[in-house]
Formats: C-alpha cells, sequence, structure tokens
C-alpha cells in the first residue's frame, strides 16, 4: 500500500518545528542558531521540491515561519525573564554577594547602548546564561562603576582601566569579565568585545569629568 502523499510534508514540517524548540534550548548563540535552522530548512524543503508533491514546499515553509517566529518570541521571552532592574545600593550589594560566594565564579558588566549598567553573575564560563540585572541611567556614571569594580577586584593600578578607556575613546562598550576558581586563587579579569555595544550617546549619561571626554572623542 502506497502511503497518502501528505505524510511526508506533515513529518518534515513537524520535525522542523521540534528542531527550533531543540535550537532554542540548546543555548547556542543566535547566530549558530540561525544558520544550523537555514541550513536545514534549505535541505528538507529541497527534498521536498523533489519528491514531494507541488504543494508540500509552499505550506512546510509556511508551518516553519511560524515555528521560527514562535520560537523567536519564546527566546525574548525567555531572556526578560532572567533581567531584573536594580538600583544602586542593589547593585553593589550583588557585586559583595558575587565577590563572597563560593567558586568558581564569574562575573561580567558592561554598559548598555542605552546607558544600562548590566551586570551578569554565574557560576562558569560554561553557563552564559545566567540572570541578569540591569542598573538603569541616573546619576551615577556607569563606566565609573565598572572601573570601580577593576579597582576593587584586580588592584587600583590593574592596566585593564586604562584598556577599557582605550575602547571608550574609540566607541567600544567592552564587556568586562572578572573570575576566579575559587576562594582561594585571586581574581583575573579580561576585556571581551561586544560587538553591538557601541558607547552610548552623551545625552543618555550624566556629565563625567573623567569619561565624558572619552565618549565625545568617539563621536
Amino acid at each position: 500500500m502506497t502511503a497518502p502523499d501528505w505524510i511526508m510534508p506533515v513529518l518534515v514540517g513537524a520535525f522542523l518545528a521540534f528542531s527550533y524548540r531543540v535550537v532554542r534550548r540548546s543555548g547556542v548563540g543566535f547566530g549558530t542558531a540561525a544558520l544550523s535552522m537555514t541550513l536545514l530548512n534549505a535541505g528538507l524543503l529541497w527534498t521536498l521540491r523533489v519528491t514531494g508533491p507541488s504543494w508540500a514546499v509552499p505550506v512546510v515553509a509556511g508551518v516553519s515561519l511560524l515555528a521560527a517566529v514562535a520560537s523567536a518570541f519564546a527566546a525574548v521571552r525567555a531572556a526578560a525573564a532572567r533581567i531584573e532592574r536594580v538600583d544602586a545600593p542593589r547593585f553593589r550589594d550583588l557585586v559583595q554577594a558575587v565577590a563572597g560566594a563560593p567558586g568558581p565564579q564569574v562575573m561580567g558588566v558592561c554598559v548598555s547602548p542605552r546607558g544600562a549598567l548590566v551586570l551578569t553573575a554565574f557560576g562558569d564560563d560554561a553557563r552564559p546564561e545566567g540572570r541578569q540585572f540591569h542598573l538603569p541611567p541616573g546619576a551615577h556614571c556607569p563606566f565609573c562603576l565598572v572601573e570601580d569594580q577593576v579597582r576593587d577586584f584586580l588592584g587600583p593600578e590593574d592596566p585593564l582601566v586604562h584598556e577599557y578607556r582605550t575602547h571608550l575613546a574609540h566607541g567600544s562598550s567592552r564587556h568586562l569579565l572578572i573570575r576566579r576558581a575559587s576562594p582561594a586563587d585571586p581574581w583575573t579579569g579580561r576585556l571581551r568585545d561586544r560587538v553591538r555595544y557601541r558607547v552610548p550617546a552623551p545625552s543618555l549619561l550624566p556629565s563625567c569629568p573623567v569619561h565624558g571626554p572619552l565618549l565625545n572623542a568617539a563621536r
């Protein structure tokens, strides 16, 4: 008995919808996820075009598009659920909590293009999905707060402060990562590139005699 011609399109559509869910939950970056699903869609839709009924490709492509949109909304909701808005005292309390926690520890601090200070704290480099805490723009200079973390954790003369300011002068708001393997080990730090994180417009930030000239130089 020959199987109905709708069986294969239904199976392919269900597989693609399931694949979006798997890829989203795998924790891979957006670029990797988009490339993976694009290649998977291209391969399966080409197979349907060759072997399936004439209506299979547009119908399955439509199902895949709906699954992609649903997956994107789910990813946005999951990301929003990990974000908590905090004030300056709460931000400092969180930093102290990280400093006093058992290792391994990784803390990331960066200034977003909208001027918010973003703190991410998680157990190790393998868990970038850790909770985020956003300190909205206010009377504080967020770049000063980033540099405070360098001095407090790495020492007042650490060269990362100079390196950080050099990137700011070129318009790049780098991500400061501070880590240690255990409470017995020293803290280490490095700057990570955030391709989409440009320095905020000066109008979004309070006047700062240190970082104001750097931001103006970046314009």
